[in-house]
């Protein structure tokens, strides 16, 4: 149908058309298959100021209304001067589209002015406007307009109960369910509140009202799967799974992504080739989970399946998908194609270029993050969290101490509160280059609270460059720290314990181990993957 319509739009232009009824008709034609900025040219260009068209400005209203955040907020701003010009801003479902493309971009004030300016309203505009209230948490207006609205649908209801849970409210989110009308409680009402306890972790609360619903959808299933995997039982994961009577799409994305994401990666392969054993044919989304799961087990030869797969079966190469190849092919050790794929791409956002940027920092070619960075800096994307943390250590492997602390020292540039993992990565840089003294004074008067890693690496550092007066300052931070604050990750004991121990330090060492018992923390052990002529196989190596 889009081809279609750019045929047609040629044709009309090279003929020199003047049928304002063709015109009309490319524009709604533009509009029905989301190309909204040729359909804002062909209205502009083609139909200037022509009244008995006004039936056009509905149907590019719902366009832009369909569109993300701000490219339909421009156009919904643009089309309501043009409705004011020819006094079609009264029409209900103008106004009521203009309160939904102001409440999704997030301008309350300019929606409720057009709420309140309406002549008529209906419970579709009400909805519109308790839905910008609720996506932007402000319950109590939210909880206000539902208190005077004079008629409500299970919309209504459901908007309001998804306004608290997606607040995290759930107790109020709870109680709202609780009185709502027999006859408003769809599908879609229940899968709101258990989506809710999902997200606030709660999965026996879920999983009772899940257990209570007179009927379910994709999305439930969907989102008791993924709660599963969240809360690290797989197995009740894959067990929800196995009930759906015919899982579509949306439930197998949610079984694929929910192995990768905890690291099983050959259960996701698995589900994947399931998947298509039953002829459910995969998404962008289902593809970026695979290339996940491929890059965690450092599998090329799948990978680069994978890859073909996705070119044969024409998907989609969106962001998600490209930034799963770039990541892929880097930790498959083909940091070169996978330079090339991150080069090729007209658009890239913020995770593609941590991608590549952490990709090379690990690859030890810090010159080159630090070069890529540089042009994220003059990019549209800002660095986040994790773009300022593998830059970083690129910096300390690279040994570009003054860099790294630039950069540091620009976090609140980017709007990024440095975490516990920058000051790491400053501290172990500092330490690399022997300063002990100006390191020591960082951890000291850290924004965040400081934990054994940092000290440990510090303690480190001390060793290396045989420090023994700073080493025993070190000791003695590592000591009083506070024995409640601990680490659930097992790579920071082990490395502290055997820094200690390095240190002759005996005693601090086995507190270490004996705390990481003590809180249930086990080592993971060692993986190696070894390809065969037959198949893949692991080996493991136990400590």
């Amino acid at each position: 149908m889009a081809a279609r319509a750019k045929q047609l739009h040629a044709h009309y232009l090279a003929a020199g058309c003047g049928d304002l009824d063709k015109w009309a008709r490319l524009v709604k034609e533009y509009a029905a298959n989301s190309f909204l900025r040729h359909a804002a040219l062909v209205y502009a260009k083609n139909l200037p100021r022509q009244t008995h068209h006004l039936p056009l400005i509905p149907v590019l209203l719902k366009a832009a209304a369909s569109r993300p955040r701000w490219p339909g907020l421009g156009l919904g701003r643009s089309l309501h001067a043009e409705a004011i010009k020819v006094a079609f801003d009264s029409d209900l479902l103008v106004g009521t589209t203009l309160v939904s493309i102001y409440c999704k971009g997030g301008l309350l004030a300019d929606a409720r002015v057009m709420f309140d300016g309406m002549p008529e309203k209906n419970v579709v505009t009400c909805n519109a406007m308790l839905n910008g209230y609720a996506a932007a948490g402000d319950m109590g207006q939210a909880e206000a307009l539902f208190v005077r609205m004079g008629s409500r649908t299970p919309v209504t209801w459901a908007t309001l109960i998804r306004g608290f849970a997606d607040k995290g409210d759930m107790e109020e989110a709870r109680r709202w369910f609780g009185v709502t009308p027999v006859g408003m409680r769809t599908v879609v009402t229940w899968t709101v509140l258990v989506q809710g306890f999902v997200a606030a972790g709660d999965m026996e609360a879920a999983r009772e009202l899940f257990d209570a619903m007179p009927a379910t959808n994709a999305f439930v299933w969907s989102s008791m799967v993924t709660g599963y995997f969240k809360a690290g039982n797989t197995d009740e994961a894959r067990a929800m799974f196995d009930r759906i009577p015919v899982p579509n799409l949306v439930n197998w994305n949610a079984l694929i992504a929910g192995y990768a994401q905890i690291g099983c990666s050959e259960e996701a392969l698995q589900a994947f080739h399931s998947m298509l054993e039953d002829r459910v044919k995969p998404d962008e989304f289902t593809m970026s989970s695979v290339l996940s799961a491929c890059a965690q087990l450092g599998s090329l030869e799948q990978g680069r399946k994978v890859h073909e797969f996705i070119n044969q079966k024409h998907i989609q190469k969106n962001p998600f998908v490209l930034n799963g190849l770039v990541d892929m092919y880097a930790k498959c050790g083909d940091l070169a194609y996978a330079r090339q794929i991150f080069d090729n791409m007209q658009r890239r956002n913020t995770e593609c270029w941590n991608s590549m940027i952490s990709a090379l920092a690990s690859h030890g070619q810090s010159d080159e993050a630090i070069q890529l960075f540089s042009q994220m800096e003059c990019s549209k994307q800002k660095p986040d969290g994790v773009t300022l943390l593998a830059v970083l250590g690129a910096c300390t492997h690279g040994g570009f101490v003054e860099e790294g602390l630039r950069i540091f020292n620009s976090f609140s540039v980017y709007g990024v509160a440095a975490g516990v993992e920058h000051y790491g990565c400053l501290v172990d840089l500092l330490g690399r280059a022997g300063r002990l003294e100006e390191a020591y004074v960082i951890v000291k008067n850290m924004a965040v609270e400081s934990n054994e890693v940092i000290w440990g690496a510090l303690l480190g550092a001390c060793r290396v460059h045989a420090n023994r007066e700073m080493s025993e300052r070190v000791s003695n931070e590592i000591n009083q720290l506070r024995s409640d604050h601990a680490s659930t990750n097992d790579a920071e004991y082990i490395t502290l314990s055997n820094i200690l121990a390095e240190s002759k330090r005996w005693e601090q060492a086995e507190r270490v181990r004996r705390k990481m018992a003590s809180h249930g923390v086990e080592k993971t052990p060692g993986c190696s993957s070894v390809v065969l002529d037959i198949s893949e196989n692991k080996l493991y190596c136990r400590q």
